[in-house]
């Protein structure tokens, strides 16, 4: 315990030292707890609950029209190059044990479609897996075309660090029934085991404070009164 107090506070020492930004606390689209270090952010470290690791984010290497910040894992005096710079609106929060963090992004634009990557990070490198990399798996939104939901992250478990709460959101489009609302399933990692399902107003209710602002606005008229939330010319099943 007093070698990771001495840890956290070296590092901490570290941040000040070198000009950088702690963490933010203002919470990501998904999650309350994760912090946003898509775009703006340079400087911004977000350190381990161990004090030993730090997802660091750093200038811009490339000077072209388009510069993506380069984000590096640092963990004790070791630092590993990563991809993350260039993920839209990503946002991160670290495991309880400082294992691995969790990295929610999108694949385009601000809509999505958003995907969840489970970053372990250990002597020997990073491995970087994607549990569910199509949401359909665990819920089918109903839409006039097919459409991939957006997966996001929301926590992970306090008692079981190998266990992750997911949300499954309907893609926020006009073209899907009750479009913008969720489902949150809590997996094990990293196969993804299926182990809790919620429902919307269940999950805000049992999860409400790590709800992102996206979640936490989802439209629970359109779960009590689903009929209302239909888009014109589409039949639903009975």
């Amino acid at each position: 315990m007093r070698s990771a107090v001495i840890a956290s506070l070296l590092l901490a020492f570290a941040i000040v030292a070198a000009g950088q930004k702690p963490a933010s606390t203002s919470g990501g689209v998904f999650s309350r707890i994760a912090t946003p270090i898509w775009g703006g952010h340079t400087g911004l470290v977000v350190p381990s609950p161990d004090g030993r690791k730090a997802i660091v984010v750093r200038s811009p290497r490339n000077s072209g029209s388009d510069p993506i910040p380069d984000v590096v894992v640092t963990m004790d005096n070791r630092e590993y190059e990563t991809e993350i710079g260039g993920w839209v609106n990503a946002e991160a929060a670290w495991s309880p044990d400082s294992a691995a963090f969790f990295v929610t992004y999108s694949d385009g634009g601000v809509i999505g479609t958003y995907h969840v990557k489970v970053v372990y990070v250990a002597d020997s490198g990073l491995r970087i897996v994607e549990p569910v990399p199509n949401g359909r798996s665990l819920f089918v939104p109903t839409c006039f075309d097919p459409e991939v939901p957006n997966v996001g992250a929301i926590r992970w478990s306090r008692r079981d660090p190998s266990r992750l709460l997911i949300a499954v959101e309907v893609p926020p489009h006009s073209s899907c029934a009750s479009m913008g609302t969720f489902r949150a399933f809590e997996i094990s990692l990293p196969d993804a085991g299926l182990r809790s399902r919620y429902g919307q107003i269940k999950a805000k209710k049992l999860f409400g404070s790590y709800l992102g602002h996206e979640l936490a606005a989802a439209d629970d008229d359109c779960i009590r009164n689903p009929g209302t939330c239909v888009p014109n010319g589409m039949k639903m099943q009975k």
